[in-house]
């Protein structure tokens, strides 16, 4: 797999630096104050710089992908239109993998230029990710540390899964961090959360990377124990499944829908192995920064640097988690 991982976290990367240098190019500061007309008009500028570097980066490789997933679709239920996206085979050779992307993860972020705007591919083996269903654009998720697979699920009530993290790590409640998207669909996990005590996070954007951060063991990376509770795009969601598999984490989702027709199709509850049913070496996550990530992993943004561009990128293999920075000329 080492082969696939320098040519995935190549493409993140050359993702990376033409969304930035669109981003640039465009004059876009997180001052500005945009309208509907605007915010569309700046997400289809940095969407399709991304999906054109990504598409030209996995052109040549010497492996084939296929794309199951690919976040942007779901705005064909926001905008009234979809808005750019990578799909379809790419590469040659003997060895198949799949992959769900989403060239911009954070575009809110990237449309101001401002922290928090990431390009993503997750991989793992030929048919081992679930493709994204056409009825529904989210997904309600539990996201937690390896020393909870097995012990939290969402067949247990918030207070049940929170009193296993307190007796789990030997701890008082404040110091569970629980994040979760602050939307009226999540009040009842939120209003829950609050009431056992625990430390609520909760964003306007982007569960992908705190996702990530829950998978990882607090014992190693020392940022405390986090899990991720409640709904957030679908695509999102697999792509941290794919590293909460590499990494042995707690995972489980399950389809969500507002329409209640849609829901009642959505009541099994996915574990890991339904959700990413590929094998744990066959799974890598690559995630190059855009624009600085100071919230959850304090990555740098793309520079221009010894007179090329720096991009660091933050990768998850069954090996663990590594950050590295590498510059492209």
């Amino acid at each position: 797999m080492s082969k696939v991982q320098k040519y995935i976290t190549r493409a993140t990367e050359l993702t990376a630096i033409m969304v930035s240098n669109a981003i640039t190019d465009s004059g876009f500061t997180p001052q500005d104050l945009l309208t509907e007309e605007e915010s569309i008009k700046r997400e289809k500028i940095i969407d399709q710089a991304g999906v054109d570097a990504m598409r030209t980066a996995l052109t040549d490789v010497p492996f084939v992908l296929e794309v199951v997933g690919s976040e942007g679709r779901k705005h064909i239920h926001q905008y009234g239109e979809a808005l750019p996206t990578l799909e379809g085979v790419f590469g040659t050779g003997n060895l198949k993998l799949d992959m769900v992307n989403d060239v911009v993860e954070g575009s809110k972020a990237a449309k101001l230029n401002s922290p928090g705007a990431v390009s993503v591919i997750a991989v793992s083996s030929h048919k081992g990710l679930m493709g994204t269903p056409t009825d529904i654009d989210y997904m309600d998720k539990l996201f937690g540390p390896p020393q909870l697979k097995n012990k939290i699920s969402l067949k247990r009530s918030i207070e049940e899964n929170l009193s296993e993290v307190v007796e789990t790590f030997q701890i008082t409640p404040s110091k569970i961090n629980v994040v979760l998207m602050d939307r009226d669909r999540n009040a009842h996990y939120i209003n829950a959360c609050q009431k056992f005590g625990a430390n609520v996070i909760k964003i306007q954007a982007g569960d992908f990377l705190p996702s990530v951060l829950s998978c990882l063991n607090p014992y190693t990376h020392k940022k405390g124990i986090h899990l991720v509770l409640g709904s957030g795009g679908f695509e999102e969601g697999i792509l941290a499944a794919v590293a909460g598999k590499a990494l042995g984490a707690a995972v489980e989702g399950r389809g969500w829908s507002g329409d209640m027709k849609i829901q009642s199709k959505y009541t099994k509850i996915w574990g890991i192995d339904d959700l990413v049913s590929g094998k744990k070496k066959d799974c890598f996550v690559s995630v190059s920064a855009i624009t600085p990530e100071n919230k959850w992993f304090d990555l740098k943004g793309v520079r221009k640097e010894n007179n090329g561009n720096a991009v660091t990128t933050l990768s998850i293999s069954s090996k663990g988690l590594n950050i590295s920075r590498n510059i492209h000329h």
